[in-house]
């Protein structure tokens, strides 16, 4: 029943008429599966047969495509076979031609003899040629058919073809070639509410009954289906086997029917048929490289069976020329169109037992690999075989593994982990699998990573192998676990000293030994021989190669930890090796970009650092490699505080934090590092707790003295001193345990002194400022030898503190961080007050404008510095402050009484007040909770 289709069926007896009448002409009938395409050609036929045409009929068929001549010769049959007082017509060439190189290639004379062959039938009586499936034309057949279309212009000959609407694109230029010459057009679409309402009375109204509501039911039907006619006459068939009448009562019913009805006539068509369901589950396996030819091998069908299988599951596998997928019909949501495809695909694999699934999974990945596709869905395909793999199936994962690496570790590990399963305990082969593992892990399962290369070093029997694969372990790494220190130390002593190899094996036995020298990094017996070490490779007078370079950053770390020698001279060397490392961020630069950084600022040397990172940021964004990226984050982050641009400091350190998994310690740690000194230098509380509830190594001693010092000055916010006294010795003790007496160490002593003096040891922190200046002053570097000598000032006191005052300022002009600079002109100023006012207000002034130029806000030119070395100079706000506000204040932030403080100060508690009440307006405060917070940054250090 043609419901809702007058316009189409006018246009065909249109056409038939007008070849009646000598006007040749295309009719094309383009429209979905399932729209009623068919149906109006089987129309047109009878309207041709009732007006005397003569009607040939063939349909395209996806088997044959590769048959030359194919659907002209079944749509010309009747034309050419012989007939009794006519011998057969020769207008094809033979069924059995020869090969020829282009299958679309039609012979000049054979396109003549067609062309007379439809003039001389149709001068006897009208011609109507009807091609259903034109898409699985053969090319031949398509160039014939195009030749005789472009001639129909004065030939009874009819012509009409039915074609998906998007074969055009699919097949080419000949198809276009057809479609753009068509002079009627027929398009059936969606039925409409009215259409769908005449259907439900056509087949469920036999005996509507007085609470019928037939428009009701079909608007209920519309909406199921979209008006698609396929899916409604399969529902309406479906309610009819179901008794069901249009009234009320049946819609949920109907609407149960409608959810199943799809997947319901999908597994009866694949239970009806062996054929449909081998094609169906070839089509699943293969996925989105359902190649039609794929398919056919993969489900091992003939042609003609494979051709009809296809045709079975036509409602739901659309088939194009160069891939079979799941067909969505209508318009659909996105959401429901995937979980459409997601039922049909359910319904398929339900159907497959899982050895038939091994078996198609195993055969699809020997098609694909034989038809030259990527190694990844080859190993997709292997990933879903049960069964065990020949060597084979694990040589193609491990291409799959290398294939993928560079895009996604996750999935490379997937490939070896299956490929695993299939190896004995104990071959050499699942040894160096077990290695590869590892060093795929490293980059996202650390205790994974760890776990395997630990397995598989012990069962490598060549000292090389072992080398190579305990070289490839990132630095920090190698401290993860005693057993992975021991195997370093072991397998590095079985090697061989460096400088008794050459070529590859002193390239590895560089590698180890640099990992065996970061072991020792928190050992204070192992610095002493640092210093010679690095003239014997200086000795060699050649370019260091990446693993002398790595080797070179380990030893330069243990003399900035350490403070020896001159920071001038590890500045040299470190600005040598990062002239000679590419800024390409590899497993093989990682570590000079995790440590190398750090030495120069600590060193007081940033100079080029900005645009090396730069650069290595650029290169790691290309590469897509995250974990690269945060870490070029966080080191930028300390060259922003370093020059005392704490805006910019803070946003790269989010950014690093931000690309980082939490799960990752490794990857945690810089950025952690990075964020930790952000909070310090801004005393930012928030940024702060962040920092102590990420998680972190408890083997990094920089990160795990970092945290001290951030929990020290939470305490100092909270106006707790002695507490945050506890945790800078308790930071200090750790890292002289290790030997990192340098001030390039996370500084702690300026803070512990000025804290020592507050709670009045006064010979306590005497000797710490000493001790502070005389490191700093032997080190060399600038900042934190201004810093040093601004807090001997304020705990020495005295006649010699206007004079140490200077000195500090004379010290950190040439220095990177203006804000440190900001913190001793402050503090000078404050000292100048009372014996050179005039001096005093110059140099408070050009304080001022110092921490201006830099951004930061004004308490921060008092903030702890950076563990790099980096102090923290007097808040300009507190440098305001008279002497008689500023002793009131401090006795406040200690904890005393106003009444306290007046007897102590022999005066009024109203003066205590007054003079509490200035010192809140000045440094912005609301009041005793945020004193210690705002004052003891005056002469804080870092």
């Amino acid at each position: 029943m043609l419901v809702e289709r007058e316009w189409e069926l006018a246009v065909l007896e249109s056409a038939v008429r007008q070849v009646g009448r000598g006007t040749g002409s295309l009719v094309l009938i383009s429209g979905m599966p399932g729209s009623g395409r068919s149906a109006l050609l089987s129309r047109l036929r009878e309207l041709a047969t009732a007006s005397g045409a003569r009607v040939l009929g063939a349909g395209g068929a996806a088997s044959e495509r590769s048959f030359r001549f194919g659907l002209v010769r079944r749509l010309l049959h009747d034309l050419t076979a012989p007939a009794p007082g006519r011998p057969p017509a020769e207008a094809l060439p033979p069924a059995d031609e020869a090969h020829v190189d282009d299958p679309g290639a039609v012979p000049v004379g054979v396109l003549h003899a067609l062309h007379a062959l439809l003039v001389g039938a149709s001068a006897r009586c009208p011609l109507v040629l009807a091609v259903d499936d034109l898409r699985w034309a053969d090319e031949a057949s398509l160039r014939c058919l195009a030749y005789l279309i472009g001639r129909l212009r004065g030939m009874r000959v009819l012509v009409a073809v039915v074609l998906d609407p998007d074969s055009g694109r699919d097949r080419g230029a000949l198809v276009r070639e057809i479609t753009a010459a068509a002079a009627h057009r027929v398009r059936p679409g969606r039925l409409s509410v009215a259409a769908t309402a005449e259907l439900v009375r056509d087949r469920l109204c036999a005996e509507p009954g007085p609470d019928a509501d037939p428009d009701g039911f079909a608007a209920v039907c519309h909406e199921l289906t979209g008006g698609h006619p396929g899916d409604l006459v399969s529902l309406l068939d479906q309610a009819a086997e179901q008794g069901l009448r249009p009234v009320p009562a049946s819609l949920p019913v109907l609407r149960a029917l409608a959810e199943g009805d799809r997947r319901r006539r999908l597994v009866r068509a694949l239970s009806g048929g062996e054929f449909a369901a081998d094609v169906a589950r070839a089509v699943v396996v293969l996925g989105e490289h359902a190649d039609p030819t794929l398919v056919q091998r993969l489900s091992g069908l003939t042609p003609s069976r494979y051709e009809r299988a296809l045709r079975a599951l036509e409602p739901w596998f659309r088939v194009h020329p160069d891939r079979i997928e799941v067909a969505v019909p209508g318009e659909r949501g996105e959401l429901a169109a995937e979980l459409l495809v997601d039922d049909v695909i359910a319904a398929v694999e339900e159907s497959t037992a899982e050895h038939d699934s091994t078996r198609l999974h195993l055969r699809a990945a020997a098609l694909l690999h034989g038809h030259g596709y990527p190694p990844e869905p080859v190993g997709d395909q292997l990933l879903l075989v049960n069964s065990t793999l020949s060597s084979w199936g694990v040589q193609r994962l491990r291409e799959a593994a290398h294939a993928v690496l560079p895009r996604s570790p996750e999935v490379a590990a997937r490939y070896l982990r299956r490929a695993l399963l299939d190896l004995e305990s104990g071959g050499m082969g699942r040894a160096r699998l077990l290695a590869e593992l590892g060093s795929v892990e490293l980059a996202f399962d650390l205790p994974a990573a760890v776990r395997h290369i630990g397995q598989s070093v012990p069962q490598l029997r060549e000292p090389r192998d072992r080398a190579r694969v305990l070289g490839r372990l990132p630095l920090t790494v190698t401290g993860a676990g005693p057993r992975v220190a021991e195997l370093i130390r072991e397998v590095a002593a079985e090697h061989g000293p460096a400088d008794e190899l050459e070529g590859a094996d002193r390239e590895l036995a560089l590698r180890l030994e640099a990992r065996t020298r970061y072991l020792a990094l928190e050992d204070p017996a192992a610095h002493a021989a640092v210093p010679g070490r690095m003239a014997e490779l200086d000795a060699r007078q050649c370019a260091p190669g990446p693993a002398e370079r790595e080797l070179r950053v380990v030893l330069l770390a243990s003399m900035a930890l350490t403070g020896t020698p001159r920071a001038s001279e590890v500045a040299l060397m470190a600005r040598e090796l990062l002239a000679q490392e590419p800024a390409n961020v590899t497993s093989e630069t990682h570590s000079v970009l995790r440590y190398l950084p750090s030495i120069l600022l600590a060193a007081g040397a940033p100079e080029g650092l900005d645009s090396w990172l730069a650069l290595a940021a650029d290169h790691a964004r290309r590469q897509g490699a995250t974990a690269a990226e945060a870490l070029v984050a966080a080191q930028h982050s300390l060259v922003h505080l370093d020059s005392g641009q704490l805006v910019q400091a803070r946003r790269s350190a989010t950014a690093a934090l931000d690309l980082v998994e939490p799960d990752t310690p490794e990857s945690m740690a810089a950025p952690v590092f990075a964020m930790g000194a952000v909070a310090r230098r801004l005393r930012d509380r928030e940024l702060a707790e962040r920092v102590l509830l990420l998680p972190h190594s408890p083997d990094d001693l920089q990160v795990v003295a970092l945290r001290r010092l951030v929990q020290s000055n939470l305490a100092m916010q909270d106006g707790d001193p002695v507490t945050a006294l506890t945790h800078l010795l308790d930071c200090g003790r750790r890292l002289e345990q290790a030997g990192w007496f340098g001030p390039a160490a996370c500084s702690w002593r300026p803070t512990a002194a000025l804290l020592r003096h507050r709670l009045g040891d006064v010979r306590a922190a005497v000797e710490l400022a000493e001790e502070e200046y005389q490191r700093a002053r032997d080190w060399g570097a600038p900042t934190p030898l201004g810093r040093a000598l601004r807090v001997r000032a304020v705990v020495t006191g005295g006649g010699r503190r206007v004079e140490l005052l200077r000195e500090a300022v004379q010290v950190l002009r040439p220095a990177a961080d203006r804000l440190e600079l900001a913190g001793a002109l402050a503090a000078l100023g404050e000292a100048l007050r009372d014996r050179a006012p005039a001096e005093a207000e110059l140099v408070l002034a050009e304080s001022a404008q110092v921490a201006a130029r830099s951004g930061a806000p004004p308490h921060a030119t008092g903030a702890p510095g950076p563990g790099g070395g980096r102090g923290n100079g007097p808040s300009e706000p507190a440098a305001v402050l008279t002497r008689a506000e500023e002793a009131v204040a401090e006795s406040a932030a200690l904890g005393r009484t106003n009444q306290e403080i007046a007897d102590e100060l022999r005066v009024s508690r109203r003066a205590v007040e007054k003079h509490l009440t200035a010192a809140y307006r000045k440094l912005g405060i609301d009041g005793r909770a945020d004193l210690a917070n705002s004052l003891l940054p005056r002469g804080a250090g870092g």
